[in-house]
């Protein structure tokens, strides 16, 4: 089995038609047919069939496909990671997160790679999305890096910090007096929630279960801005992550503590354990890893000095 033969089966089972593929390839099509035909005798199957004029893929050629584009994806990879070394240039690390970490979690991480690497030519492109989107960013190779709250058989997920979440009440609320919360102080206050697409919906589901309440939904809202302005025109409360909106005199943000413990998330540094990173990428990871992995400090403490 050889590199063009891959590269051939790949392109015939895009375009479905050996003339204009072998036209793409610049090459004849007999030269073409050869090497498929020798490709499916040294895997002893069928990969296309022709049916009406038309070229098919064969169920064995379907289930091949995938592995030959990740094996070719994987190769142009490394020869673009070669480029990079070899040229010396500024080499790239995708880098993904969510909304609620980008304002203290992110900005501490950068400052602190560069002042340990700063004479390194990496740069970082950043992508903001949702938590299950970051994991699915990873998987597709769209990003190489990532803090996320899912995690997957697939990746490796080291749990960097807890994120605390706090009660949001109007500061004109009878609750904005106390210093900390329990669910079943504001069990069945009208509740600002995120909708369903959002991993912290799933974390406060998951915790009125626990505590057996039924919630009071009055709203859903796509993102914490949102139900920061619901909350504070008095409408209800809501469960939200530390953002800086929150530095505002109209709302009262309260710990929400059970068993003397506050309430909190795990968020988890996360990268596919399946790809293969750019020596730049593993530099950022190594770095996160020696210093802010749960065994260390925490992101969240380093960014509050």
């Amino acid at each position: 089995m050889t590199l063009l033969q891959l590269q051939y089966f790949r392109a015939l089972a895009r375009t479905l038609h050996y003339t204009r593929t072998a036209e793409q390839l610049r090459i004849s099509q007999p030269s073409l047919s050869y090497a498929i035909s020798e490709l499916e005798k040294e895997l002893g199957v069928k990969l296309f069939r022709k049916e009406n004029q038309k070229v098919l893929l064969t169920i064995y050629g379907q289930q091949f496909l995938p592995y030959v584009d990740r094996a070719l994806s994987l190769l142009q990879e490394g020869t673009n990671t070669l480029n990079q070394m070899r040229t010396n240039s500024s080499q790239i690390v995708r880098l993904g997160y969510f909304q609620s970490i980008s304002a203290s979690v992110i900005p501490t991480l950068i400052d602190g790679f560069y002042k340990q690497y700063s004479a390194e030519h990496i740069l970082f492109h950043f992508t903001e999305c949702s938590s299950l989107s970051v994991l699915g960013q990873l998987h597709s190779g769209a990003l190489d890096l990532g803090f996320s709250f899912h995690r997957a058989d697939w990746a490796e997920s080291i749990a960097v910090t807890r994120q605390n979440l706090y009660l949001a009440v109007p500061s004109s609320h009878p609750l904005a007096s106390h210093t900390s919360a329990s669910f079943f102080d504001f069990a069945s206050e009208p509740q600002i929630m995120l909708g369903h697409s959002s991993s912290l919906r799933d974390n406060i589901d998951h915790a009125f279960y626990e505590h057996n309440i039924i919630p009071n939904i009055a709203f859903e809202v796509r993102e914490c801005y949102a139900a920061l302005q619901y909350v504070s025109l008095g409408f209800g409360v809501s469960i939200l992550p530390w953002i800086p909106a929150m530095d505002s005199p109209k709302i009262k943000f309260l710990p929400i503590l059970e068993q003397n413990e506050e309430f909190t998330r795990t968020i988890y540094f996360t990268y596919d354990r399946t790809r293969v990173l750019s020596p730049a990428a593993q530099k950022v990871r190594d770095y996160v890893l020696e210093n802010f992995s749960l065994n260390q400090e925490s992101l969240e403490h380093h960014a509050s000095l």
